[in-house]
């Protein structure tokens, strides 16, 4: 009898295990609420990821590198996902039918600039910072591609903050940058909010943001489905809320009801 209960039990106890637990590398550079250079706050992709695929029954680990790093590891199946990616950023790449965010880029200048972007037109005799490997989506990709004497490819972790340097000391005349995370930056370094302000309409002709899987990974189109399922769940139960609130992001999805985070 005790070796028939002890069968049951063993029976039982292996069915209720995960599958085979993976090792999940994501890769992202710092653009902070979305991705944050800090261990206790890391931003809340890496959150939202982090927490799906360990109760998925894998492991997680998140690794700060610059973007065309990140895009160029995982596509070599060396990482197995991005966060924070657009369809423009790797479009050759696994994509999840549920969204990690939305991304509006616009052009930035110095509050006391008379500058506005218009077209192409507008970009004569001007310097402007971009993020080397980002894509920022519409006609201004094409643009940054055709005219490197106009646009200055920053690399490195924290690409931004570079930008903002360079800024102040005048060797740029605008940037184009996401305003959650322009905003985010200015306070890190204590400038205020006020001193840049947007010139443009968005950038993009696509915002929405994913956590993006390696195309030559042959398990990428059953993580991106643990993703999408995860992300239900999580919205449904709380989980995405009270991990936005800690960022101060509100919920991309107009469509979902997401419930309230202090219950």
């Amino acid at each position: 009898m005790k070796t028939l209960v002890s069968a049951i039990i063993l029976i039982f106890g292996i069915q209720s295990l995960p599958a085979k637990a993976d090792t999940i590398l994501v890769r992202s550079d710092a653009w902070c609420p979305y991705v944050c250079d800090s261990s206790s706050a890391p931003g809340y992709m890496v959150e939202v990821a982090t927490k799906i695929f360990e109760k998925a029954g894998h492991k997680v680990k998140f690794s700060m590198v610059n973007w065309a790093r990140a895009v160029n590891e995982t596509r070599k199946n060396k990482a197995t996902a991005v966060v924070g990616a657009n369809y423009n950023d790797c479009p050759d790449f696994v994509f999840p039918t549920k969204t990690l965010g939305l991304g509006q880029d616009f052009f930035f200048v110095k509050k006391d600039s008379n500058w506005t972007y218009k077209d192409y037109s507008s970009l004569t005799g001007k310097k402007i910072g971009v993020i080397n490997g980002y894509a920022y989506g519409g006609d201004v990709d094409r643009i940054i591609n055709e005219n490197r004497e106009i646009f200055v490819s920053i690399s490195g972790e924290h690409p931004l903050e570079q930008i903002l340097k360079m800024m102040e000391s005048k060797r740029l005349d605008a940037f184009i940058e996401n305003q959650l995370v322009l905003r985010t930056v200015l306070a890190e370094m204590k400038i205020n909010p006020d001193e840049y302000k947007a010139v443009s309409s968005t950038v993009a002709n696509d915002a929405k943001l994913f956590m993006a899987f390696s195309p030559a990974n042959k398990k990428s189109e059953e993580y991106a489905k643990v993703f999408s399922k995860g992300l239900i769940e999580m919205r449904q139960n709380g989980e995405l809320a009270r991990i936005l609130m800690k960022y101060g992001v509100p919920d991309w999805d107009p469509h979902s009801t997401t419930p309230d985070p202090t219950k």
